[in-house]
């Protein structure tokens, strides 16, 4: 409905159709939002679990590398070049190592804990508060159609304003149960604004901490490292290559 962004919180007390009407309206809505969400929650899970996978997997990869030197190949032997070379890899993946684990860390609290609070703690608000009215009104009812079945005899002054007090009573309560409700569903259309953007500013900022992490730790001599490795690797083929070739011919 275009143009309604609240519901009015002084017609609760009429509880007229057009207020139950444009009440559904706002539960239709909060409906969707909680779909959508659960799903957007999903998502991020994954993501949170992949980078934690691949926090563990690289911090792995480290470790092996570094005990390279104590495995004992048949046909290996000891060729301490490798074994210095992979240290040096060693040492650079440990780096990417803590910076995938800063990463995960900032996942955690700047995407995954603000949209887990808005499904556990607002949402979850709304349910039970609609429970809460649900009950309420339905005891409003009861009251009100006691008061109906009533007889109009004086001897039944006594009994009949006790169901007076009861229907005055559970009218009260359905009043503030309904006002609360009201109020909290105004909320929500704020609330799912902040808690759609929250995670997503988080999940922007903490993959920008992590690329300018990993360019402060990854320096210049890293890079120069990794060419040298590159060029060797490319030199000991080609001469390997032209050894196999002259004893071919």
């Amino acid at each position: 409905m275009p143009g309604i962004d609240k519901l009015p919180l002084e017609e609760t007390l009429e509880d007229s159709p057009q207020t139950r009407s444009l009440l559904g309206v706002f539960e239709e809505d909060t409906a969707a939002t909680s779909s959508y969400f659960s799903q957007l929650f999903k998502a991020m899970q994954r993501i949170y679990d992949a980078q934690n996978e691949l926090s563990a997997a690289t911090h792995l990869t480290s470790r092996l590398l570094k005990d390279y030197e104590k495995q004992r190949f048949p046909l290996g032997g000891d060729d301490e070049v490798m074994s210095s070379t992979l240290q040096q890899f060693a040492k650079v993946i440990d780096e990417l190592s803590s910076c995938h684990a800063v990463l995960s860390t900032q996942l955690a609290d700047a995407m995954m804990f603000p949209i887990t609070q808005f499904q556990e703690r607002d949402l979850r608000e709304i349910v039970i508060l609609k429970e809460v009215f649900q009950i309420s009104s339905d005891d409003h009812d009861t009251a009100v159609n006691r008061y109906s079945r009533l007889s109009k005899r004086k001897e039944n002054e006594k009994v009949k304003n006790e169901v007076m007090e009861d229907v005055y009573t559970s009218r009260k309560k359905q009043h503030e149960t309904i006002m609360h409700y009201f109020a909290s569903l105004n909320m929500l259309q704020y609330k799912k604004k902040i808690a759609l953007l929250e995670p997503l500013l988080g999940y922007m900022q903490a993959q920008i901490s992590f690329f300018k992490l990993g360019s402060e730790n990854l320096t210049q001599q890293w890079e120069e490292f990794l060419t040298n490795i590159g060029t060797s690797k490319y030199n000991k083929y080609y001469k390997i290559t032209k050894r196999h070739k002259i004893t071919k011919t």
